[in-house]
């Protein structure tokens, strides 16, 4: 897996599309991780709607840090390495 895309010192939308350009690049059986500048609200039901897992998790200094896979990959969202964080949301 790569390091983590930090794109907390991006204003929005340039998170949402730095991570979809990124998604269309991603090979099978990988998982993108990227720590962004908010919890990444309007994301996630685009990200449900085209066949991705995630999972989000809210970093200890602000913001958020997601991990995505495709849905039949949702099992690398559990060890994807996320930075320290206060909680995790998923959806598979």
């Amino acid at each position: 897996m790569n390091a983590p895309l930090d794109l907390r010192h991006l204003p929005p939308p340039e998170p949402m599309q730095r991570i979809l350009d990124a998604l269309e690049a991603l090979p099978a059986h990988a998982c993108l991780v990227a720590m962004t500048p908010f919890r990444p609200g309007p994301l996630l039901p685009l990200l449900e709607a085209h066949g991705w897992a995630w999972r989000v998790e809210d970093l200890a200094g602000g913001g958020a840090c997601i991990a995505i896979a495709r849905r039949v990959d949702s099992a690398l969202l559990e060890s994807a390495a996320m930075p320290a964080t206060d909680g995790a949301t998923a959806r598979a």
